[in-house]
């Protein structure tokens, strides 16, 4: 605004400018910064005119009139009777006048336009609305749309409402309740006055209340400055909200037009207009950068009520499930094209007997990239209503994309309600499957108990549903397992176990399906080799299926065999030869944005020019390696800063 402001000076023309957002967002707030910002600017007069009464209902043109005469000096009994003559009052006493006038709350265009000073180029009209009014565009108004706090800021003014108490609490807890507030100054300080001189144990009774509904901060609302915001939005609105309460039901976070065409059951173009007008009424949030759609929480929680009260469970219930079936098939394609892994599920069945073209592997990260928030919060969306098929086939969707990203808490989360959701269905061929992945992701969290003990029950499953590639794979994972526990001797009798099945299965696995078996179980037991410090025969193994990974553009494992074939050089004396296959694991990494796998590559290239004395290649590859873990909040950072300053000083002793 500020800039703005010193343009239009400067152009020698007035500041017209126009805020809008939800109530609760900020709109008077910001104005009255602006105007304690440049209060020297305005000296001859500050006027606020209500465009809406306290009951909600319009004040009319001519007592806005009134309200701005009055504050340029009119006393109520000169004021003219007429609209026509208050409006010329108007022009002829703040002509050449530098004032600042807010007017709040207004409806619609009419009521502003015979409010803007014609011969003032000084002065500045900042208008307040809760809903975008385009009309005001074509009187040279600015308009400067209200969103959500950023985060940080969020935070900061948080702590400030809950006042020395704050410092008390955990960062956990503080982060969470500024999430449940959604960037809302107003929702921020009611709940900071709630927590203000709570006991902890008070504030985590508050914060499990929260967690239950979004609706619950409203409640605390006692003015319900909010709650009226949303009711009377939605009366204006009726044609609407039908709209409102479908859009509601899409689970992801953001959402494109694509996805709300199929909440609305409507072509893309009509699904475009009715986003565009919600986004006027600020009912969503359009993000420009990404070409995304998003709720307020309250806004969000409020249609989702409505939708159960006037559409009623098995409406909402048929919604949720044209949304989510939309999502599974738009995921299985780019699953697809993540691995040549084989799947289990009907939706599987189906993709793979139309027999497609595959995607480009960097269209389906990019597109996952983007909807895997979605995809996962669709799984709960799906089991929730009891669509047990739908949402284990969504976890088996989004597994390879968690996997190689390190979404690690999502990941488990997910497969939780997907393992749920297999047993519910019936299907043991799915419960095998998606308890295998939650095996995998308690594996990468080290805790080999429970990943053994899923794989185990992923065996027994395969063996019951006669699966040979279940059988397989649960071998395969029960020896990654026993190689994470060191125990190598039993790691090496599981990968032939898996072997053996892959042997004996017959059809029952197709040949590609077997090469590719082959291939992984090989890499397997070069990884094991690597820790049993056999190099030459960890070498010997992986140079020997890494051209498979390769031509069938299996990125990571690719990588992966390159990361042995360092390993196998810098053990047999070769630093030279290590950091040579390091940098080209971290670059394949990169490309596939494995941004955890490439920051270990790094890492490990640094310990390979250290160990060829490159100190000034070491500390550049290690800083690399630390700016990505310091990225993702990961505790190796620690460690890797340790070894940069060993080498810094390596390097400085020459």
């Amino acid at each position: 605004m500020s800039k703005l402001f010193d343009e239009r000076r400067a152009e020698g023309r007035p500041c017209l400018v126009y805020l809008h957002g939800p109530d609760g967002i900020g709109r008077t707030s910001l104005a009255s910064e602006f105007f304690h910002e440049h209060r020297s600017a305005f000296d001859d007069a500050y006027i606020e005119v209500a465009a809406r009464q306290p009951d909600g209902k319009l004040v009319q043109q001519g007592e806005m009139l009134g309200q701005a005469l009055r504050g340029l000096g009119v006393a109520d009994a000169d004021l003219a009777s007429s609209d026509a003559a208050r409006a010329e009052a108007f022009q002829r006493l703040s002509a050449g006048k530098r004032f600042l006038m807010l007017i709040t709350d207004v409806a619609s265009a009419e009521q502003v336009t015979r409010l803007i000073p014609n011969s003032s180029p000084e002065a500045a009209v900042v208008v307040t609305a809760r809903v975008m009014l385009r009309e005001l565009f074509q009187h040279d108004f600015a308009d400067v749309p209200l969103n959500r706090l950023p985060r940080a800021e969020s935070r900061e003014l948080l702590l400030a409402a809950i006042g020395p108490g704050a410092a008390e609490l955990p960062a956990e807890v503080i982060d969470e309740l500024t999430e449940i507030c959604d960037g809302f100054p107003l929702l921020i300080r009611i709940l900071g006055a709630q927590l203000t001189r709570r006991p902890q144990r008070a504030v985590e009774r508050y914060l499990r209340e929260l967690r239950t509904s979004d609706e619950a901060l409203l409640a605390m609302d006692h003015s319900q400055r909010v709650t009226r915001f949303l009711n009377a939005t939605f009366s204006l609105v009726r044609d609407l909200q039908l709209a409102l309460r479908r859009l509601a039901l899409l689970p992801g976070p953001r959402f494109g037009a694509d996805a709300a065409a199929v909440a609305l059951d409507v072509d893309r173009d009509r699904a475009e207009q009715v986003l565009d007008e919600l986004s006027d009424l600020n009912l969503l949030v359009y993000d420009g950068d990404r070409d995304r759609y998003s709720f307020y929480r309250v806004v969000r929680a409020h249609a989702l009520r409505l939708a159960q009260e006037v559409d009623g469970p098995e409406v909402v219930k048929s919604a949720v499930e044209r949304i989510t079936t939309w999502y599974l098939r738009e995921a299985i394609p780019r699953d697809a094209a993540l691995a040549n892994r084989w799947r289990v599920g009907p939706e599987f069945d189906r993709y793979v007997a139309a027999k497609p073209v595959p995607l480009p592997r960097e269209d389906a990260t990019a597109w996952f990239d983007v909807e895997w928030p979605s995809v996962v919060a669709c799984v709960r969306a799906a089991h929730e209503q009891n669509l047990h098929d739908v949402a284990w086939q969504l976890c088996v969707a989004v597994f390879k994309y968690l996997h190689l990203h390190g979404h690690v808490d999502v990941w488990l989360d997910s497969h939780q309600l997907g393992v749920r959701s297999a047993e519910a269905s019936g299907n043991v061929a799915g419960l095998m499957q998606v308890t295998s992945q939650r095996g995998a992701a308690q594996l990468a969290v080290g805790n080999t108990t429970l990943a053994r003990q899923d794989f185990e029950a992923s065996l027994r499953a395969a063996i019951k549903a006669g699966h040979s590639h279940g059988e397989q794979s649960a071998w395969e994972w029960l020896g990654k397992t026993a190689a994470a526990e060191r125990d190598l001797e039993m790691a090496f009798r599981c990968f032939d176990e898996s072997e053996a099945v892959v042997d004996r299965s017959g059809q029952a696995i197709g040949e590609q399906q077997r090469i590719r078996m082959r291939a992984l179980l090989a890499l397997h037991r070069a990884r094991a080799w690597v820790k049993l410090r056999a190099w030459d025969r960890a070498a010997s193994v992986a140079a020997a299926v890494i051209e498979h990974f390769e031509s069938a553009h299996e990125t990571d494992n690719h990588a992966k065999c390159l990361l042995v074939l360092g390993d196998a050089a810098l053990g047999t004396g070769d630093p030279a030869e290590a950091a040579r296959h390091y940098r080209q694991a971290a670059r394949l990494f990169s490309h596939d944005q494995t941004v955890r796998a490439e920051a270990g590559a790094l890492r490990q290239l640094g310990a390979a020019l250290q160990a060829g004395r490159d100190f000034r290649g070491a500390a550049e590859a290690l800083r690399s390696a630390m700016e990505l873990y310091i990225m993702l909040g990961d505790a190796e950072t620690d460690a890797v800063d340790a070894l940069l300053r060993q080498v810094e000083e390596e390097g400085r002793e020459g």
